[in-house]
């Protein structure tokens, strides 16, 4: 009888071991919705490879000296050295036309999701933000509610979406 109480008592302890780290994991997966952080994956520009390009360059051949160098190798060159030049962000403009508004601020990805404030200037307001190329969720926050951008792509998590080129 002591057997199968020892046998019980260790299956409960590994019960709830299991149920403890299954409750951590799934913590770790909603919290990210729940608090607003965000997972943001940037997009890695791939360097352009232009039609003129491909037609203009010749089929390789095999070379019969490892020294000289290829036609081929020689026309990669600039596009390996486009491809190690350092993405530059870009100033993007945000306006909201509210002039009633008492204050806005935009939160996007872009910026972590912190707000930031906006500027009225003639019943618009308008933010400078610089900003990596990619495509990315924001939203105007006025007078403490959320607002959607009027005119922009809606992101399946209810956000508007800015392409920045």
């Amino acid at each position: 009888m002591t057997k199968s109480k020892n046998f019980w008592a260790a299956a409960a302890v590994i019960c709830l071991a299991v149920m403890a780290y299954s409750a951590y994991a799934v913590y770790g997966r909603v919290s990210l919705h729940m608090w607003g952080d965000s997972i943001e994956v940037r997009p890695v520009p791939l360097p352009e490879n232009k039609p003129e390009e491909q037609a203009a360059a010749p089929q390789e051949a095999p070379a019969e000296t490892a020294e000289a160098p290829k036609p081929a190798e020689a026309a990669q060159a600039p596009a390996a050295a486009q491809a190690d030049e350092k993405v530059k962000a870009v100033k993007t403009l945000f306006t909201y036309k509210d002039a009633k508004a008492k204050s806005v601020q935009i939160a996007g990805s872009f910026t972590s999701w912190k707000n930031v404030k906006m500027a009225k200037k003639d019943g618009v307001w308008k933010t400078e933000i610089y900003i990596l190329p990619g495509t990315y969720p924001y939203h105007f926050t006025v007078d403490g509610k959320k607002k959607l951008d009027p005119g922009k792509p809606k992101a399946p998590t209810g956000d508007s979406l800015v392409d920045v080129n």
